[in-house]
């Protein structure tokens, strides 16, 4: 098979998956009617969930309102639709506030894995007042990572003036934040080095390990030890600096080293 034709049947297969999801998604009924124009006069407040849902990650994902809230996407009937599907409010429902780590960790396993270690969790199930998933990010947001997000949902509880639920743990999630920013970004300029440099020696298999301990680091937040994950971050970006400069000579040397 030459190399144009294995490539057209390859943009012919991903042509056919894309057509399928995207025809999956239009035979959801859930997604059918709460997409209808009609439906934004009728039931305002729940036409905008949808809009907010579009392009978002769940919608990118293929997660539509049944994947979470329950009931049966493939009628249009309301009542069947709708059969099983309790208030978010209701103690039984797959959405109540303390039933959302094994709802979201369906999918959110690594996540899950650090949360059920917090103290948050165990407020949570001690039956007390305790942030969850949807405390700190939107299931409906585009960006539902956004550390002003986040940022915003910490100093709810541990706001200024408020002795009792620690004010310093905003500052220490502010600080925490700004060292995973500033990783990232480095962790980005060590890709784009090692790149330059044509992946030299063990750099592929070293580049996925940094990635996935930068993956470790950020899903450790959500054990909201924060001294102990910014202090991984701190030395993660050190090692980070001296990959940087290491390849930062290479390249100068291996430029200083072409003939004029």
């Amino acid at each position: 098979m030459t190399h144009g034709r294995h490539l057209r049947n390859m943009l012919f297969l991903f042509g056919l998956l894309a057509l399928t999801v995207a025809g999956s998604a239009r035979a959801n009924e859930c997604v059918g009617c709460h997409s209808n124009p009609n439906f934004f006069v009728e039931h305002r407040r729940l036409h905008n969930y949808y809009q907010q849902w579009l392009d978002s990650p769940h919608d990118q994902a293929g997660v539509t309102c049944d994947d979470c809230h329950g009931g049966n996407p493939r009628t249009a009937s309301m009542g069947k639709a709708h059969k099983g599907v309790l208030p978010v409010g209701d103690s039984r429902s797959t959405l109540h506030f303390r039933n959302q780590p094994d709802t979201c960790g369906q999918c959110h396993r690594s996540v899950k894995a650090q949360f059920v270690r917090s103290k948050h969790f165990a407020a949570l199930r001690d039956q007390r007042a305790a942030p969850t998933c949807t405390t700190c990010h939107s299931a409906m947001s585009r960006r539902p990572e956004l550390r002003s997000i986040v940022l915003n949902a910490c100093r709810n509880c541990h706001g200024e003036g408020n002795s009792e639920n620690l004010p310093l743990i905003t500052r220490q999630a502010e600080d925490l934040f700004h060292q995973l920013n500033i990783l990232e970004g480095q962790l980005g300029w060590t890709r784009i080095h090692y790149e330059t440099l044509g992946w030299p020696e063990d750099s592929r298999a070293r580049m996925r390990d940094l990635e996935s301990r930068h993956g470790q680091i950020v899903n450790r937040v959500h054990q909201f030890e924060l001294e102990g994950t910014a202090a991984e971050a701190v030395e993660m970006l050190a090692e980070l600096r001296r990959i940087f400069e290491s390849a930062r000579r290479a390249f100068d040397d291996r430029k200083h080293a072409q003939p004029e």
